[in-house]
Order: structure tokens, then sequence, then C-alpha cells
């Protein structure tokens, strides 16, 4: 893309995060300036050389709904974390230092429950949210080979800005397209394998649809594996690939 688009990027993602922030009461430089990065780099990511103001304007919406969303949970958050404090305001009004007596007690629970508080930054949050999703991806849907290295990184770099609840869908439903390759490929090259009849192979294919998360669709792989492995087994065939798709040999 061009300078020009480049820079009518950026004015209207500052104006858009600035104007959102401000709804919420966020004045923070660090956090607008940290949500300004975030959903550029979200945007760039999702255009093509061939994009479009009207497509820039489009995502641009789309991460606009989801920074809106993501301010109003933690906001949310925040003001459930102060509703001790307005506890203890109003206790403090009686005029007998009910205030005081209320900060000790809740003082004194503290310390014996070892409670300590927990204060995250934004986007500390947001990476906590998507932790459990980057590292599957990283590693368990590499090492099944559902996606390769890089592909993971594109994943993940594709995380950025979104709602990691909706990102996820996008995620599986890749991940499901390579399983449903995966366990094809075998059954062709097998004549079925563990899966020999229309039923067996129906339900292997509804058990793919069905998965809704990364993790139960790594469960899933791992369980197919399994089968398939043990069906090489009892068929006196020896691995020579750990994954779906890796020769076969006849032993000796």
């Amino acid at each position: 893309m061009d300078s020009q688009f480049e820079q009518m990027m950026q004015v209207n993602i500052q104006g858009r995060v600035f104007i959102i922030c401000q709804a919420h009461g966020v004045t923070d430089p660090t956090i607008i300036g940290y949500y300004n990065e975030i959903m550029h780099q979200a945007i760039s990511a999702m255009l093509t050389d061939e994009s479009t103001p009207a497509d820039f304007h489009k995502l641009l919406n789309e991460q606009a709904d989801w920074l809106d969303a993501e301010i109003s949970q933690v906001g949310g958050a925040s003001q459930g974390a102060g509703s001790a404090s307005a506890i203890i305001d109003d206790a403090g009004d009686d005029g007998n230092g009910g205030g005081e007596q209320a900060v000790k007690i809740l003082n004194a629970d503290k310390k014996a429950t070892g409670y300590v508080p927990e204060a995250k930054s934004m986007p500390e949050r947001l990476k906590d949210r998507r932790a459990d999703m980057e590292h599957l991806l990283s590693n368990d849907c590499v090492t099944l080979k559902l996606v390769t290295p890089n592909e993971a990184d594109k994943l993940k770099h594709g995380l950025v800005g979104k709602d990691p609840d909706k990102a996820e869908e996008e995620v599986v439903a890749m991940l499901r397209n390579n399983l449903h390759a995966q366990v094809r490929k075998f059954i062709r090259k097998h004549n079925g394998g563990p899966w020999a009849t229309a039923t067996l192979q129906s339900e292997v294919r509804m058990d793919i649809t069905r998965t809704r998360s990364v993790r139960s669709l790594v469960s899933l792989s791992r369980q197919l594996l399994e089968e398939r492995e043990e069906w090489l087994s009892k068929t006196k065939n020896s691995l020579t690939g750990r994954f779906f798709g890796g020769k076969v040999k006849l032993d000796k």
C-alpha cells in the first residue's frame, strides 16, 4: 500500500481509538497508544495490496467494536474491584470510626489468607486471554502437523486486536479443515484403516466438525492418531512417520 493510504489508516485508527477511549474514561496515553498499535497491526495483517479504502473502513469498524467491548469488560472488572472501597466509604459515614474499623478488618483478612492484590496492565490482560491458544498453536498443533511453524506464527499474529473467542473460532475452522484432510488422505491410502466402514468415517467427520476450541481439536487429533497407530500395530505394519500421511512399511 502507498504512503497516502498508510497515512489515512493511521489518522482514522487514532481518531477512532481516541473516541472510544474517551467514551470509557480511558485517558492514559500508554493504554491509548497500545490500542492504536494493536488495531493498526491487526488491520494491516488483513489488508492486501489490492485492498481499497472501503475494505479498510470495514475492518476498522470490526476492530472498533472489539475495542469497545474489550474496554467495557475491563472497566466492569475494575468497578467490581472498587466495590470494597465504596463499602468502606459508606461505613465511614456513621461518624463513629466505622470506616477505619472496616479497613482494619479487610487488611486483617488479607493477611490471614495470604491475599495479595494483582494489578495487571491492559496488554498483560489481553496476552493472558490468548496465552493458552498461542501455546497450543506453537507446540501441539505444529507437532501434530495441523499447521506448519510459519502458519502458527501467522495465526498468532492474527490474534492481536481480535476478541479471543471470535479469533479462536476462525483458528479452529482452519485446523478442522487440516485435520479432515489428514484423515481423508490416510483413509484413501489404507482403504479406510481403522475407520473402514462408512459409519465410522461419518462419525470421525462429525467428531471433527463438533470441535469448538483449539484444545478440544488437539485432543481429538491425538485420539485419532492413537487409533491409527493401534490399527497399524494390529495389521503388523510399522510406522516410520509419526503423523497422518507418514510412510508405512511392512514388517518382515
